[in-house]
């Protein structure tokens, strides 16, 4: 057998990587020793299996970082062997071949197509074979750099978007969020909602009690709602939801299931034996080119700030193009528990 590679190919790998994993597959046990004595005496971890199926087995536990497999086994063409490798877990690392002296081209092309990752013409080429693992091993490492770096800033932009403390969009990407559905030019209902006496929650059991009634409101919000729906927390004790595809009534009828589902949410420990929610409605009609996101918001918080002037714990709503201005009135009694905003304003024009 031909001496193995000179030190100064030893060399060649960076001085904190790692000696890499490496698995053999060779039904031939003389030519599996070989290949393995060829590996260990440059630092790699070898492991020797006679089939694909047991390295199949064994990956799992052992996490190789490249397979090196003879293309010598009786009646199997190199595509076949190929196949056989990539069919279970051991797809995931880079995969050399070793073709014997007389592969022709058609069977390198077969099994490089098949999804072999490079080829040997023998293990009796030593400095080739090391120079091909050392290859692929430096590949597969900066792809794990790769995918570990695209991991981190998928994280940071997730926290970026994120409120900390209820686990919803915080206000900027909520605004960012509406601020798409109106270029969208889709319809869609708002829901501008807001925790009752909330300032008194934190008064009289603490600030980390009202934080807790925050995230226990946030999570009952999201998992009430379909994945198509959006909701964040657009500033201390106030929640906003924009509903896909909603009109006025169904913006209005899902506003009534999350104000029930609030007020049946068990008390929190050590805090207020229940809490409610307020809520004003309004729909993005596509058709009403003066339709912005800051008109939604006015429109929904004038519903709000009706809901809870009229007594709280209630839904008020407000069609696309109603004037916010007709809601700023405080009414002389509490308003019904369900009103549309035009027919609470002319009941409060009436009492004037």
């Amino acid at each position: 057998m031909t001496r193995g590679a000179p030190e100064s190919v030893r060399r060649s790998a960076a001085p904190h990587e790692r000696p890499g994993r490496i698995a053999i597959v060779d039904p031939d046990s003389a030519h599996r020793d070989t290949l393995r004595s060829l590996l260990e005496r440059e630092g790699f971890d070898v492991h020797a299996v006679e089939t694909a199926a047991e390295l199949n087995r064994t990956d799992a536990e052992h996490r190789f970082d490249l397979v090196v497999s003879s293309a010598a086994v009786p009646g199997r063409t190199v595509a076949d062997i190929v196949g056989d490798l990539r069919k279970g877990d051991a797809l995931a690392q880079p995969l050399v071949i070793l073709v014997g002296r007389a592969a022709d081209d058609r069977s390198v092309a077969e099994g490089l197509a098949a999804g072999a990752d490079d080829y040997v013409s023998d293990v009796g080429r030593p400095l080739e074979l090391l120079a091909r693992v050392q290859l692929q091993l430096r590949n597969r490492r900066m792809l794990d750099v790769l995918q570990r770096v695209r991991s981190e800033r998928d994280l940071l932009q997730k926290d970026a978007q994120i409120d900390p403390l209820t686990g919803v969009l915080n206000r900027r990407s909520l605004e960012q969020a509406m601020n798409e559905r109106c270029r969208g030019r889709s319809r869609f209902g708002v829901l501008f909602m807001d925790i009752d006496h909330f300032k008194s929650i934190n008064d009289l059991y603490g600030h980390d009690i009202g934080d807790r009634v925050l995230a226990l409101i946030a999570g009952s919000l999201r998992s009430a709602l379909r994945p198509e729906d959006t909701v964040g927390r657009y500033g201390g004790e106030e929640f906003v939801a924009l509903i896909a595809d909603a009109g006025l009534e169904s913006t209005r009828l899902v506003a009534e299931r999350l104000r029930q589902q609030i007020e049946m949410l068990p008390p929190v420990e050590r805090g207020p034996s229940g809490v409610t929610l307020s809520v004003g409605c309004t729909v993005f009609d596509p058709q009403k080119q003066r339709d912005s996101c800051e008109e939604l918001l006015r429109r929904a918080d004038a519903a709000l700030y009706a809901a809870k002037r009229g007594g709280r714990n209630r839904v008020v709503t407000l069609p696309s193009g109603a004037s916010p201005d007709a809601l700023l009135t405080p009414p002389s009694t509490p308003v019904p528990r369900y009103v549309e905003g035009p027919a609470l304003a002319a009941a409060w024009e009436k009492k004037a």
